[in-house]
């Protein structure tokens, strides 16, 4: 995979900009992205912007931590880690429906999106599973890679000998916040300490899901071009599990399960109160000091050169298996 500066090097060869013009461009891409992605993921973005091929065709097998945004006809082995209920939605009159599905190695997680027919491999396909995938990748919404199959990429089940995801360091337990480290996939147990009174809405393309940007009052998808965009919500907030406190950010799904209601119902809320914080005002008193357990992955903010948290799933913590565990305890002692 090419470095910050091999890749801010092509730029400036087939652009004609120098140096300190692609580096302010780079920083202009991270602060767009409220810093949750690196600079080299920047870079990339910044290169697709200005129409420069960066990735050639990739005809090997990749390790999930080297797949980046852009690239074309990838070749992944991994194993099934989590396969998300379908979510079914409607846009412009037309009905669609979503999976994601979360696939692993020994080096990292990434998701995988499956739309409309695609999501019918699925019945052929569990948690567990070692599966070779050919597609595509693009940015996500939290400025991370995601998979993508396309009308060529396809999945299927490989019958090679793979790393079981018990024997790694996935911790399916809660971790303390001051043992994180960068890249974990992990889970903590903790409350919220505060939510930030930020915009929590920003503007997707309705057919693949994607952030958009706004362009003269229009709305651009790299894919799809100009569109009428949808909402989605991003929050963020703080989170102590009584060894320290971290940076935490909700996307999407995570950030609708967080204030208990859907986009659609938080914008009409925002717009009848003129006013886009709204939602979060009316319901942080009920999640503010609630201990619940996040999963998702410890991510590094480049842009204030800190770790935060980018959850991915919202659980209750379990009565039942905490009262099992505390009789356990005084049975030992």
């Amino acid at each position: 995979m090419l470095s910050l500066q091999e890749i801010i090097d092509k730029i400036c060869g087939q652009t004609g900009l120098d140096n300190a013009a692609v580096q302010s461009k780079i920083e202009d891409k991270k602060a767009e992205l409220s810093g949750l992605i690196s600079s080299e993921g920047a870079a990339h973005l910044v290169a697709r912007d200005l129409n420069v091929d960066i990735l050639t065709r990739v005809s090997h097998k990749l390790e999930v931590k080297n797949i980046v945004p852009g690239m074309r006809n990838t070749e992944t082995v991994a194993r099934i880690y989590r396969i998300f209920p379908v979510r079914e939605f409607e846009r412009n009159g037309a009905k669609g429906r979503v999976a994601n599905v979360v696939l692993w190695d020994p080096t990292g997680t990434i998701r995988m999106s499956l739309w409309n027919d695609e999501i019918k491999i699925l019945e052929n396909l569990k948690e567990g599973d070692v599966v070779k995938i050919l597609g595509y990748s693009k940015e996500d919404n939290r400025g991370e890679p995601e998979l993508r199959l396309g009308s060529r990429g396809k999945i299927e089940k490989a019958d090679i000998e793979f790393p079981s995801i018990a024997d790694t360091a996935i911790e399916t337990k809660p971790a303390n916040i001051g043992e994180l480290r960068e890249g974990a996939t992990t889970k903590i147990r903790g409350a919220i300490v505060q939510l930030f009174e930020s915009d929590p809405f920003y503007e997707i393309c309705p057919q693949c899901g994607i952030r958009v940007r706004a362009n003269d009052n229009k709305f651009f998808c790299d894919e799809h071009q100009y569109v009428t965009p949808d909402y989605s919500m991003v929050l963020s907030g703080v989170i102590d599990d009584g060894t320290m406190s971290m940076r935490v950010v909700f996307f999407r799904d995570t950030a609708e399960k967080l204030i208990g209601m859907g986009v659609k119902q938080a914008l009409e809320i925002a717009r009848n109160r003129m006013n886009r914080t709204a939602p979060i005002t009316d319901r942080a008193p009920g999640i503010l000091g609630k201990e619940m357990v996040f999963g998702g992955r410890v991510k590094r903010n480049s842009m204030f050169d800190r770790l935060e948290f980018i959850v991915s799933e919202i659980s209750d913590v379990n009565a039942v298996e905490e009262a099992e565990k505390i009789l356990a305890s005084f049975k030992l002692s």
